[in-house]
């Protein structure tokens, strides 16, 4: 199997309501995204509490197969509540169904990221995605099985 060398991150605005991420969810979600996207886990999830109250909230990274995924939220004191997101996998995997499990746990309210083909038998390839550009359905392109 070759491999493919995908990443893609995340940065957006959240529903206020959403208050936090437990180890428990954080682990759910990980779960969900590792099978939507075929990897399986290198080991458990690292999660984390914030320990800094000028930026509380929670963080998770999840190492899988020669790749990661990686998620930080946080809970701003004005109300307004921030994820960043980091996937990085080895083989394709459907672009929109990664946004929509981060909206649908999430609930994106303004977003923006980068789709990154890391590929090395070729020249890199980057795509400026977000909830702004006209064209709502993103494709991993030529990926190169």
């Amino acid at each position: 199997m070759k491999l493919e060398h995908i990443h893609i991150t995340v940065n957006a605005k959240i529903d206020p309501s959403f208050k936090a991420l437990p180890k428990d969810d954080a682990q759910r979600f990980v779960d969900k995204l590792l099978k939507a996207i075929n990897m399986k886990p290198l080991g458990p999830i690292n999660w984390a509490d914030a320990e800094d109250l000028d930026f509380p909230g929670q963080s998770f990274v999840q190492m899988i197969t020669t790749s990661h995924c990686s998620l930080h939220f946080f809970a701003h004191p004005d109300g307004t509540n921030e994820i960043y997101f980091d996937l990085y996998s080895c083989k394709c995997f459907d672009v929109n169904k990664v946004v929509k499990m981060l909206d649908d746990k999430f609930g994106l309210v303004e977003w923006h990221g980068v789709l990154y083909n890391r590929a090395t038998d070729g020249k890199p390839e980057v795509t400026i995605i977000g909830s702004a550009m006209k064209e709502k359905q993103f494709m991993i392109a030529k990926c190169r099985n």
